[in-house]
């Protein structure tokens, strides 16, 4: 996944998301896990990662708050 926008995801359903960021966090322990071993080539996938799942948190986060 190259990138994901907080604009797009608004769309998407609640549980879609979980799945997503369920899919996000995996990601990022085999990134981590890849670079304590000294394999990751490209190190700003642990920053990106970190990033998308930040965001599908902040648009939780607000579907939450719109449901109140």
């Amino acid at each position: 996944m190259k990138g994901v926008r907080a604009k797009d995801l608004r769309g998407n359903d609640p549980e879609e998301l979980r799945r997503t960021l369920t899919k996000l966090e995996g990601d990022l322990f085999q990134h981590r896990l890849k670079r304590s071993t000294n394999q990751l080539e490209n190190t700003m996938l642990l920053r990106n990662t970190r990033r998308d799942i930040a965001r599908i948190h902040t648009v939780l986060a607000e579907n939450q708050r719109k449901e109140k």
